[in-house]
């Protein structure tokens, strides 16, 4: 095993498939990978602050499961609608679920101000759509 030869070979294979992107395909991918980014900083968020939250909402801890669960048993339904609707455009999905997971956020952050657990949970939901 050489040491060197090895990474200065994938380097170069990665440069080799990168320039196979067509410029058209960058900014989609560049929204693709922005929203996984997104989806997933959400459940870091709520993850640990999730029991607080409930509390604060003047609900029991066992509803920060529900608000945990939720948005990704909604993914689950929304991927199959999506593998559907991405099998013509990629585009357009992606902003939608953009523009979900921005509404969703929002009734989520919103549900503290309001002291309302439906919208905490609809947000959550719509959240998940995204």
């Amino acid at each position: 095993f050489s040491s060197g030869g090895s990474k200065q070979g994938s380097s170069s294979k990665f440069k080799e498939n990168l320039k196979e992107i067509s410029p058209e395909n960058v900014f989609p991918l560049f929204l693709n990978l922005l929203a996984c980014f997104f989806f997933m900083m959400n459940n870091y968020i709520i993850e640990p602050s999730s029991a607080y939250y409930a509390e604060a909402l003047g609900v029991s801890d066992a509803m920060s499961g529900i608000m945990i669960g939720l948005a990704p048993w909604c993914a689950m339904i929304s991927s199959v609608v999506y593998s559907f609707w991405t099998n013509s455009n990629y585009k357009h999905p992606i902003l939608f679920a953009g523009m979900l997971q921005f509404i969703g956020n929002l009734l989520y952050a919103n549900a503290y101000t309001y002291q309302s657990v439906k919208m905490c949970l609809l947000g959550r939901a719509i959240t998940g759509l995204g």
